[in-house]
């Protein structure tokens, strides 16, 4: 029953936010229990919070709370895998961190009321989605080639310690073809005065198969002139390296 009144007035709370993003972040704050999560937070970093911060992950799958621009914590909501993903996440990037030449921040797991929650450290930076349009054409010839490095490293990498993930253990890495994470444009944080990728993030949807579509139209790139400079580079990348298309 009470349940059902919160849901009710959370309804008619936000039905007053016109804004689609505010109107999602709100809702998934009146239905979070925000307070136990923050007194979660405050013993695991046992420091006093100066500076919090909420965002609402992909798609609502999880709340993010952002404490002193220190820590990120990813609390799951409604996935019944979240603990798996959790996992799954944490053993990826710790295999991938000594191979990538962009910063893979470290996953740390946490029990928190029988559910596994991630705290990450603070990435400092501008998703390269949220940068204008113009600033990123301005800037592809110092953009593309870091992205392509950092792809073609993943991508051609194979580690011993998550080769169970593939779909069959004996695939080799080949040409736009290994390991990779679809959403270039979400996850690539960028120094936004020096143009240089700080980090990427959120590994846990990171799969080992083709992505060359990445490359030549994903309709979640960032724009497609940046992407088509950095197919370029990756080729030259790959083809350096003798691997052979």
């Amino acid at each position: 029953m009470a349940g059902r009144i919160r849901r009710f007035f959370t309804n008619i709370i936000c039905g007053c936010v016109y804004n689609k993003d505010k109107r999602k972040h709100l809702r998934v704050l009146l239905n979070s229990p925000v307070s136990s999560y923050v007194r979660f937070v405050r013993k695991n970093t046992g420091c006093p919070i100066k500076k919090l911060r909420t965002f609402i992950g992909y798609q609502a799958r999880n709340l993010l709370i952002s404490v002193n621009d220190e820590y990120i914590y990813k609390f799951p909501l409604r996935r019944s895998n979240s603990d798996e993903l959790a996992l799954r996440e944490k053993r990826i990037v710790d295999a991938l961190i000594p191979v990538s030449p962009i910063g893979i921040p470290p996953v740390e797991i946490y029990e928190y009321h029988g559910v596994l929650v991630r705290r990450y450290p603070f990435v400092r930076g501008v998703r390269l989605r949220e940068i204008p349009l113009d600033v990123v054409l301005k800037n592809v010839k110092i953009l593309a080639p870091q992205i392509a490095v950092f792809l073609h490293a993943i991508g051609v990498c194979d580690p011993d310690e998550i080769r169970d993930l593939k779909p069959d253990v004996n695939s080799k890495p080949g040409y736009m073809y290994g390991w990779f994470h679809g959403d270039i444009g979400d996850n690539f944080f960028v120094d936004i005065d020096t143009m240089q990728i700080t980090a990427f993030i959120d590994w846990e949807d990171c799969y080992f198969g083709d992505f060359s579509a990445t490359f030549t139209g994903d309709k979640r790139s960032p724009n497609r002139e940046l992407m088509r400079a950095a197919s370029q580079e990756y080729k030259k990348l790959y083809n350096g390296g003798c691997y052979g298309v």
